[in-house]
């Protein structure tokens, strides 16, 4: 796609535009003597401010508790263990958010805090809590500032990265446009800092197995470098209908250069834009169970769009409750889709056996009603 149309992309995007998720990474605030670049963060407020005046409501995920504690306790420049990362997150976090008031208060813009871990968004609950608090902070003319609970978080329990962390708040504001501010501006055909003649990839239509390799993913999936996570991040947003951009963070008028000039890379999506309860039971959920489902059950909820009743179970796997989200396969174990039942495994058990002994009843009850059930698609599955 040539700029200008990747221009005109955007330009449509932009008239869309309702509320956008910036991702404001460690390395575009990062400052060696203090910690944080004050500069960088007052020219993301000024851009910000002027989105506000448009009327578009903002939600900032940011990086940086991490680094602008490191440099208030004396570790010099070796790796930091688990509990000093702890550490200097918890110090960190109040002067991160202190410098994002002062910056947006240039502005007369409210800014508020909101510190996550992975089980506010997994758990249906929290998950709802989550978007609700979110939406009345917008509603209040705030820009809330999302950050990963650090100084509580481990390895083993964690989003992984901010990129990814975005994603999900995106996902939860229903957000036209995530858009991440990196110290790359955009996806190039090799690395720039090597390769003088490496050139930036503009606009993405798709996800192909070449332009996952040209950010370093492999495949398997895994990757290495910032690129691979935001690719990926991309690669997960675009499923649910969310377009996403890279630009260069630190570059003044970036946020407006990305769609006036064409700045960056557009990872585009041309899917419908789902609703939150969809994005989280396919994406954010945790399952507790399986299901297999047989041949009529499979094909009435691929072709018809049917619910999946209680008649079509083979078998239950695992422990689960009324309202949890299980995966569902087909009779040859293939990957279906994923849904929150309305009835536990124990009562599935109990339909089961009904079915096994011939007992048919009049009518078989829902074990997952099509409003609550993800199909996949190809390429859907995360």
């Amino acid at each position: 796609m040539s700029r200008e149309t990747s221009v005109s992309r955007r330009l449509e995007l932009r008239s869309k535009l309702k509320v956008l998720v910036l991702k404001v990474g460690s390395t575009v605030l990062a400052s060696e003597r203090s910690g944080i670049d004050t500069r960088v963060m007052a020219g993301i407020a000024r851009q910000v401010a002027r989105l506000k005046e448009e009327g578009l409501r903002v939600v900032i995920v940011s990086s940086g508790a991490i680094a602008a504690g490191r440099s208030h306790i004396k570790v010099g420049s070796r790796r930091l263990t688990l509990p000093m990362k702890q550490a200097a997150a918890s110090i960190g976090q109040s002067r991160l958010m202190w410098a994002y008031e002062r910056s947006f208060a240039r502005h007369r813009i409210q800014v508020s805090q909101v510190l996550l871990t992975p089980q506010d968004v997994r758990d249906r609950q929290r998950f709802t809590n989550l978007e609700r608090t979110i939406e009345t902070l917008l509603s209040l003319d705030v820009v809330p500032i999302v950050n990963e609970n650090d100084s509580v978080a481990t390895e083993e329990i964690r989003f992984g990265d901010n990129d990814r962390l975005s994603a999900y708040v995106a996902g939860t504001v229903r957000s036209d446009l995530l858009l991440i501010l990196s110290d790359v501006n955009g996806l190039y055909t090799a690395d720039p800092s090597e390769n003088p003649k490496a050139r930036r990839i503009p606009h993405v239509d798709e996800l192909t197995p070449d332009i996952m390799k040209l950010a370093g993913i492999s495949r398997s999936g895994l990757g290495t470098g910032g690129m691979a996570s935001k690719v990926m991040t991309a690669a997960l947003a675009n499923r649910w209908g969310l377009p996403v951009g890279i630009i260069l963070g630190r570059k003044s008028g970036s946020i407006e250069g990305f769609f006036d000039k064409g700045e960056g890379t557009l990872f585009d999506s041309r899917v419908s834009p789902w609703p939150s309860k969809k994005v989280w039971i396919a994406f954010f959920s945790e399952p507790k169970g399986r299901i297999q489902a047989d041949s009529g059950a499979a094909r009435a909820m691929v072709v018809r769009k049917s619910s999946f009743l209680a008649g079509g179970v083979l078998e239950v796997e695992g422990s689960f409750s009324e309202g949890d989200v299980v995966d569902l396969v087909g009779p040859d174990k293939i990957a279906l889709g994923r849904g929150r039942v309305r009835l536990s495994s124990l009562e599935l058990e109990r339909w089961k056996t009904f079915r096994e002994k011939g007992e048919v009843p009049e009518t078989w009850p829902i074990a997952i009603h099509r409003n609550e059930l993800m199909l996949w698609e190809s390429g859907d599955r995360p």
